[in-house]
């Protein structure tokens, strides 16, 4: 094992190449800012927590999402894809039982006593309470932990749509499983991540972005049994056409004022799966809800039917999607794209907030993006909770530049990401 010292010396010199273009491609270029940015990362290391110590890097990617908008809650289908954009962290292991973790752009040290398991008064919605709560999870899982320094860098920005906490969280429980030879395949630490992010943190998250995070790839994932979801993975090469590239776009809304409308969704839709005996709409047959319509319209409100056509729906696209993926039929895939945004609209009513009409930054970037891929081989749509955030767009190289130009004039420099889907899942690189 390195030190710090020793490894910003070798990356310099361009030892580690080929890990780092395995993750991030060949071009020179960016091999190059990969580079940097891990020289930094390890510098910076030894800036808070001394020079010297022997140390690994370990790297999480973000995550897209390509199909079942609003679909895993209800025990349905998921389709998600990771991507190079990542969060990189170096961390040496310490002997005193504390975790601490500094992350590139934030003030605060987190300083974990592990001795304390249980969750702590006012650390929810922070990042101590997900390590914490990861910590809980590998014991919880008979695994012998201990104390860690690490410092992080994330290009995976908060508020990207592209779930910077799922790199966080992987980043996190892999240090633990490297560091301390715990052993837990990908499936085990997404679902520790999980826990953590439901338990400690308070947010009651499915697990496609800790799964997309972890395994890599393209992931098909079916929830029917949520506790222990079925998980197959596309590998990520050939599945976009030659020079078509995925655009994700911040809309940069605030999604401060809007839990209650994400609470709304799920809610509605298991009213409706409660009229018909059943928790969730994954546990109803879709031929009963139909045969309830008359009686679900009154008992429920048109717009949780509404919701409710709308999880079938596209619980039946996403497998449609996968099956195009596999068959390498974008075309195909295309056009259940963009019949998933129509829905969004329609359905579903996720793409902006009833009460505040004059805010709609999605409505005017799915706009935007229609009138510059419209007959096209591209596809658009929103992606992840809805309301404001985030959209993407499978562009031809042909009008990337357009593109990429129009959508930066409108929501600001740095808001479109010209995304590469990665193979591998979070994973120690060196």
């Amino acid at each position: 094992m390195a030190t710090s010292a020793q490894l910003r010396e070798q990356i310099a010199a361009g030892r580690w190449d080929g890990p780092l273009a395995a993750l991030y491609g060949t071009a020179p270029q960016e091999l190059a800012r990969q580079r940097a940015r891990y020289c930094a990362a390890l510098e910076q290391f030894e800036l808070y927590f001394g020079p010297g110590r022997q140390v690994q890097v370990y790297s999480a990617p973000g995550r897209a999402e390509l199909g079942g908008n609003h679909t895993d809650h209800q025990h349905g289908y998921g389709l998600a894809a990771a991507v190079t954009l990542d969060l990189v962290a170096v961390a040496a292991r310490n002997t005193d039982g504390y975790v601490r973790v500094k992350s590139r752009g934030f003030n605060k040290l987190d300083v974990i006593d592990l001795a304390t398991a249980e969750p702590q008064e006012g650390e929810s919605t922070h990042s101590a309470s997900l390590i914490r709560g990861i910590a809980e999870g590998f014991r919880t899982a008979g695994k012998a932990i201990g104390g860690f320094d690490a410092y992080t860098a994330s290009d995976v920005l908060r508020g990207s749509g592209l779930s910077s906490s799922a790199a966080f969280e992987m980043g996190m429980a892999c240090i633990w499983n490297g560091e301390y030879a715990c052993g837990l395949d990908a499936r085990a630490l997404a679902g520790i991540c999980q826990y953590a992010e439901n338990t400690y943190f308070g947010k009651p998250s499915g697990q496609l972005d800790q799964l997309a995070s972890a395994v890599g790839g393209v992931i098909f994932a079916d929830f029917a049994d949520p506790a222990a979801p079925q998980v197959e993975k596309i590998h990520a090469d050939g599945l976009l056409p030659p020079g078509m590239t995925l655009c994700v776009t911040d809309t940069r809304g605030s999604h401060s004022e809007l839990t209650g409308e994400f609470a709304a969704i799920r809610q509605e839709m298991e009213a409706v799966a409660a009229c018909l005996g059943g928790k969730v709409l994954g546990q109803v047959p879709e031929t009963d809800f139909w045969a309830a319509l008359p009686r679900l319209r009154t008992a429920c409100g048109d717009r949780a039917v509404l919701r409710a056509i709308h999880y079938y729906e596209e619980n039946a696209r996403t497998l449609a999607q996968r099956r195009a993926l596999l068959e390498k039929r974008f075309a195909d895939f295309a056009a259940l794209v963009l019949e998933s945004g129509r829905a969004s609209f329609a359905l579903c009513q996720n793409v902006y907030c009833a009460t505040d009409v004059r805010h709609q930054g999605l409505s005017v970037a799915l706009a935007l993006s229609q009138s510059i891929l419209q007959g096209s081989n591209g596809a658009w749509r929103m992606q992840g909770g809805g309301f404001a955030g985030t959209i993407q767009a499978y562009v031809p190289e042909t009008l990337l530049q357009r593109y990429h130009t129009a959508m930066e004039r409108v929501f600001g420099p740095g808001s479109c990401y010209v995304l590469r889907l990665r193979e591998q899942g979070a994973r120690q690189v060196l």
